[in-house]
């Protein structure tokens, strides 16, 4: 599905669109965030086929981010299903003990990538903002996580902006990272005494 927010064309990801893909994925400013080595044009094909699968699956995944005025590619965002792998899993344990956390049916991952020049302009909460509408209003998603290193402060601190508050951190590959969450419940509240939505 496709959708239009103020700045950005928001396109599902998927194998038609490896290319871009892999401008954002090879990006200096982003592979260091996921990756110990740059990825290679395979490994992003890989990615790009399990992008599309989400797609058919789950009925989302990451959008690839284009400026509406230019069509210059921004990124990659929005949201996925979570493997409930070792690493995922841990993201249960800041989740109601409730039957659809358990049994992964109603929370999602939210994240975003964004290539160099493309930073420090605000495309990565609009991503966000159209990832949580997406999640809460056509999903009706119980609950949604979004992950990143502990010393990406500006991730961070789109999730702030996002209103999402910090719950805890888990450990990937030996790296802490800042786990943050957004509940329906408090979505639906709006914004609270230590949450921004600005």
């Amino acid at each position: 599905m496709e959708l239009l927010t103020e700045r950005l064309r928001l396109v599902p990801g998927g194998p038609d669109l490896v290319r871009d893909l892999w401008s954002v994925l090879s990006d200096d400013a982003v592979w260091p965030w996921y990756h110990r080595e740059k990825p290679t044009y395979d490994q992003v094909e890989g990615s790009a086929r399990a992008i599309g699968e989400g797609w058919r699956r789950d009925g989302v995944h990451k959008w690839i981010a284009y400026d509406r005025g230019s069509g210059e590619l921004v990124g990659r965002g929005g949201l996925s299903r979570p493997p409930l792998d070792d690493d995922w899993g841990q993201l249960r344990a800041f989740l109601p003990d409730e039957s659809w956390a358990r049994d992964h049916s109603g929370w999602y991952e939210l994240g975003w990538a964004l290539r160099g020049n493309c930073r420090g302009r605000g495309y990565a909460t609009e991503i966000g903002r159209a990832g949580l509408a997406y999640a809460f209003g056509e999903l009706d998603a119980q609950a949604v996580a979004s992950c990143t290193r502990r010393d990406n402060a500006s991730s961070r601190a789109v999730m702030a902006r996002l209103g999402m508050r910090p719950a805890g951190e888990i450990v990937s590959d030996g790296d802490p990272y800042a786990v943050s969450v957004l509940l329906r419940a408090e979505a639906a509240a709006g914004p609270s005494p230590g949450r921004s939505r600005g």
